[in-house]
């Protein structure tokens, strides 16, 4: 042995080395595993710190969860450069084909990345606009998981009782965090919804959201010693991570829907939101109201038509007035009740936006519909978060006052100009965003997804739907709350010199 070590020292050393390591990283991993449970350690409410100090302690579970994303992850970003940086190909056609790879990948890494690449998909400061529109398509559906095992984690968390009180549980739905049961509440005819969480969910995705932690933190010091960034990848993946991890607490779901149950009701707002059975609903089972119904999507079109209105209003209300709002409003969130009335659901990630910033956009929503680009942008958009305060506008002001003018105000309710406009407004605000210092608030970035998304349905009902027209009757309601409506008219006099 001696006499080995002696003739290949190099080679000895580097054996020592990763034996001496792997055995402290397996020491660390089975301490950690032996004297507590892995759920003690990790908080309820989301903890940057805490999450990181935990996994610190599991290393070999890092590597191993390291080396799946490396697997995976390593192709497609290899075919990327090859492409475009040692080939120097740029074709749209080939910027889909890769956008589509990327969806895929993050799909088959589960339900952090899914999470991440759709939080992308609303970041026109971040990937381009191809990219953007492919990553919209990641779709949370995915194989169910046994029966028994979503039984058990009922018994865990709820006891007998929850079967002394449920019977008739079907299966009726799957996503990437749990699946949705309909069963039946004995002795008595009502049905209710039961969404019960996956197996091992806080510690896979708390896990995921780690390693995204130390890749923004890698990314931020790496930027800070090569060039004049400021860093924001940390605080950027730290947005997502925050609201990915309340998403596993449907305690803190539930509180959501009541929540807005009540604030709508205090509004006296035409929706309809589920009760909540809180004595069957725990962290990983939440018990619900049954909603039978059809996705607002899939109505007929003149309920669309009759609804979008109401579905527009409902979004502004929670946006401008409440101060927190439903942040994943897709399709599959919005019903039609028999009664024909619009009905909300799946409360698990929401946002708040402040006092300010609500002033902030109802000033801005204001100075848009009546032309005022100087105040929209000297100011709302300022103080909205969108530019540095001390920033000179002078030299954007013109691109940004045609842009928004020409694509947005001068074509109206025409659904084909305005798209023309669109098309050529996002490229143009593609570019605005990478010149510029130019910075998409998180929540800013989420209320475009859902005026979107709204948009979208809206117009399987009605091809002539303008999100613009149909926001601005609550808009200048809310903005007269605010300013008065003497100041509110004055505004507009002076900003065409007529009255509108």
């Amino acid at each position: 042995m001696i006499r080995i070590v002696r003739s290949r020292p190099v080679a000895s050393l580097a054996i020592s080395t990763f034996a001496g390591c792997s055995s402290y990283a397996v020491c660390t991993e089975y301490q950690s595993k032996t004297l507590v449970k892995d759920t003690e350690y990790l908080p309820r409410e989301y903890s940057r710190d805490k999450i990181v100090r935990f996994w610190k302690q599991r290393p070999i579970s890092v590597i191993s969860r390291l080396t799946n994303i490396v697997h995976e992850l390593l192709p497609v970003v290899g075919s990327y450069i090859y492409d475009f940086k040692l080939c120097g190909r740029s074709s749209e056609e080939l910027q889909q084909q890769h956008a589509v790879r990327l969806k895929n990948t993050l799909t088959r890494l589960g339900p952090a990345f899914i999470k991440f690449g759709q939080q992308l998909s609303i970041r026109p400061d971040i990937v381009p606009a191809t990219v953007l529109k492919e990553l919209q398509k990641l779709c949370d559906a995915v194989d169910s998981f046994e029966d028994e095992i979503a039984f058990d984690t009922i018994k865990e968390d709820l006891g007998e009782r929850a079967f002394n009180q449920l019977e008739g549980l079907v299966l009726v739905a799957s996503a990437s965090l749990g699946q949705v049961y309909k069963a039946k509440k004995k002795g008595s005819n009502e049905i209710v919804a039961v969404k019960v969480q996956r197996p091992d969910m806080l510690n896979v995705v708390s896990l995921d959201l780690f390693l995204l932690h130390c890749y923004g933190q890698f990314l931020d010091d790496l930027f800070h010693f090569t060039t004049e960034q400021i860093p924001f990848h940390a605080d950027f993946i730290d947005c997502f991570a925050k609201g990915s991890y309340e998403e596993l607490d449907y305690e803190k779901e539930a509180g959501n829907q009541l929540f807005f149950k009540e604030e709508f009701r205090k509004r006296k707002c035409n929706v309809f939101i589920p009760d909540v059975h809180r004595e069957l609903t725990s962290r990983r089972v939440l018990t619900s109201q049954w909603i039978n119904g059809t996705q607002l999507a899939k109505a007929d079109p003149k309920e669309i038509q009759r609804l979008i209105p109401v579905g527009v209003e409902l979004f502004l209300t929670q946006l401008l007035d409440i101060g927190k709002f439903h942040s994943d409003p897709h399709p599959g969130n919005l019903y039609v009740s028999p009664e024909g009335q619009l009905c909300l659901i799946d409360f698990g990630l929401c946002a708040e936006v402040d006092s300010k910033s609500r002033r902030s956009m109802t000033s801005a929503i204001v100075h848009l519909l009546i032309g005022d680009f100087d105040s929209l942008i000297n100011v709302d958009a300022k103080d909205l978060g969108f530019l540095p305060i001390d920033m000179d506008v002078s030299e954007l002001k013109p691109i940004l006052t045609k842009i928004l003018d020409e694509g947005l105000l001068q074509s109206g309710s025409n659904l084909h100009a305005r798209k023309r406009k669109l098309i050529s407004i996002s490229n143009e605000l593609n570019e605005v965003f990478f010149r510029y210092p130019f910075s998409v608030p998180p929540f800013f970035a989420l209320i475009t997804r859902g005026l979107g998304l709204l948009e979208g349905i809206a117009l399987t009902g009605d091809p002539n739907f303008d999100i613009f027209q149909a926001s601005l009757p609550y808009a200048s309601r809310r903005a007269a709350e605010i300013y008065g409506k003497h100041q509110l008219h004055r505004l507009r006099r002076n900003n065409d010199g007529s009255d509108r």
